[in-house]
């Protein structure tokens, strides 16, 4: 259960390596309307990204401005990034680099997490997180959250735009580019709706209960199995 260490603070988590891929830039934008509504909104971020070559272009869709910058250690300086973009560091806490062990003491305290992430190979790590400790999540509904997205265990974000091919993303076919003010409303149905919203995260991590390894490489051998007859 939730320390309820944010006391009044409606908890937003964004997770994954800050990229054009990941669409941090879409969260940022949508976070900004909604904080107009409630201003107790807090955004909590875990983006670090040890390869500071993909930050380049995250800022060419119009959504935030720059990239951050790159301290002498090596850590991106997100905090300062996103006070440039309108979100100051009091509605905002940037975790850096989190060892994994310690995510699901972070996850327990977010209202709703929200990845909008424009092309995914797999299914997606950090979603699988948040839907596993019942977290409400909010999924661009494309590529590898597709498979992820089932009957009112989340809130896919269903109008997935064609996506710019921005190096070195150039095979973008089947990407999504997610629409901000559907971020903002589905933001404020959770809102709005916190028992709905706590519901869908209990079946969420129920569902996520299908996806363990030993449940995963059953379904391969079987599939493998076809070949082998």
């Amino acid at each position: 259960p939730p320390s309820r260490e944010f006391a009044d603070r409606f908890v937003i988590f964004s997770g994954g390596k800050l990229e054009y891929r990941k669409g941090q830039d879409i969260v940022i934008a949508a976070f900004r309307a909604f904080r107009q509504r409630h201003p107790e909104a807090l955004l909590v971020t875990a983006w670090h990204n040890f390869w500071h070559d993909y930050l380049a272009g995250i800022e060419t869709m119009g959504h935030v401005r720059g990239i951050p910058q790159i301290g002498a250690d090596r850590s991106l300086h997100i905090s300062q990034w996103l006070a440039e973009n309108g979100i100051p560091p009091t509605v905002a806490i940037d975790l850096g680099v989190v060892p994994n062990p310690l995510l699901a003491q972070i996850l327990r305290e977010a209202d709703v997490a929200v990845l909008t992430n424009r092309g995914e190979g797999g299914t997606n790590l950090v979603a699988m997180e948040c839907m596993a400790c019942g977290v409400p999540t909010i999924l661009s509904a494309n590529t590898g959250h597709l498979d992820l997205i089932e009957s009112n265990c989340c809130y896919p974000l269903t109008t997935q735009r064609r996506v710019k091919p921005l190096p070195p993303f150039v095979g973008v076919e089947g990407w999504g580019e997610s629409d901000v003010d559907e971020v903002v409303e589905v933001l404020e149905d959770v809102y709005q709706h916190r028992s709905e919203a706590r519901e869908r995260g209990r079946m969420a991590a129920k569902w996520m209960q299908n996806w363990t390894w030993n449940k995963q490489v059953e379904k391969l051998l079987g599939q493998l199995q076809n070949f082998l007859n």
